[in-house]
C-alpha cells in the first residue's frame, strides 16, 4: 500500500496552482506589490486500500512588477485510514514564479518555473525526499465572456521509491462569465505516470464555479471525476481566495 500512497502523493506537484478549482492555470499577474493568498480542500472518494483522503492548500503570491508574480506553496494531506502507513502530514513546499512574457490584449503566453523542497516526511509518503524542479508552459486566450487555457510542462522528480523522475503534463480549460460577479469552469487533464508498472496516465475532468460577491475575493467550488483507475474515483473541492 505504501507505494500506491507515493504514487498518488507524486502527483501532487504536477498540478499548477491555478485559480481554484482550476488546474489549468491563467497568465494573468496580482501586479507590482500586490497580494494574494489562497486556501482550499479537496476531498476524495474512498479508494480501495488507502480509504479516504483529505488536501489543504495553501499559496501566498506576491506580484514583483506587472508581468510577474513569485509564490510558496504548503501542501497538507490527511488519508482516513486505519493501517499504521497511513499519511497525515504537510507535503513539500514549493516555491515558484509566474512571467507573462507576451501579452496582446487578447492572447497571452507565460512560463512558472518552479521548485520544491523535501519538507514532507517521504518515510510516510508525504514527500519524494529530494529537492525538484519543474516548467509549466501558459497560454490563454480571452474572447467577449469566454476564456481559453492551455498548459503543458515537465517536472523532474527525483524520489527515493524508485518511480519515474521525468514526467511530462497537460491540461486544458475554459471559462464563462455567466454574471459579472460568477464564472463556470471546465478542465481536463492529465500527467505521466511515476509508476513504471503503470502503463495509463492518470487524467482527470473539473467542473465547477467562482463567485467574486467582491474585486477582492473568490469564493469557489469544484467537482473533480478521475477519467481511469490511475486517479480517485471523483471528489469535492472548496476554497477562498483574497486579494490584497
Amino acid at each position: 500500500m505504501k507505494k500506491q500512497l507515493m504514487s498518488l502523493a507524486l502527483c501532487c506537484p504536477l498540478s499548477a496552482f491555478a485559480a481554484h478549482p482550476l488546474v489549468t492555470d491563467d497568465t494573468g499577474t496580482q501586479g507590482d506589490g500586490n497580494w494574494q493568498f489562497e486556501t482550499n480542500g479537496e476531498f476524495t472518494s474512498k479508494q480501495q486500500d488507502i480509504g479516504h483522503q483529505a488536501l489543504w492548500n495553501s499559496t501566498l503570491t506576491r506580484g514583483v512588477g506587472e508581468a510577474v508574480d513569485l509564490y510558496v506553496n504548503a501542501l497538507y494531506t490527511h488519508i482516513q485510514n486505519r493501517s499504521d502507513t497511513a499519511a497525515n502530514g504537510f507535503g513539500d513546499v514549493e516555491a515558484g514564479a509566474k512571467w507573462r512574457l507576451y501579452d496582446d490584449g487578447a492572447f497571452s503566453v507565460g512560463l512558472k518555473p518552479y521548485v520544491t523542497f523535501p519538507s514532507g516526511n517521504d518515510e510516510r509518503s508525504l514527500g519524494t525526499g529530494r529537492v525538484n524542479a519543474g516548467m509549466t508552459l501558459l497560454t490563454q486566450y480571452v474572447i467577449d465572456d469566454w476564456t481559453f487555457l492551455a498548459n503543458a510542462g515537465a517536472v523532474y522528480q527525483a524520489n527515493r521509491q524508485g518511480q519515474r523522475q521525468s514526467l511530462w503534463k497537460a491540461s486544458a480549460a475554459v471559462m464563462y462569465r455567466v454574471l459579472p460577479t460568477t464564472q463556470l469552469i471546465a478542465d481536463i487533464g492529465t500527467s505521466q505516470n511515476a509508476d513504471f508498472a503503470q502503463r495509463t496516465n492518470p487524467a482527470f475532468v473539473i467542473l465547477g464555479a467562482i463567485y467574486s460577491p467582491k474585486p477582492w475575493l473568490d469564493l469557489d467550488v469544484g467537482y473533480r471525476r478521475g477519467l481511469n483507475p490511475q486517479t480517485y474515483d471523483y471528489s469535492w473541492m472548496g476554497g477562498v481566495t483574497a486579494r490584497w
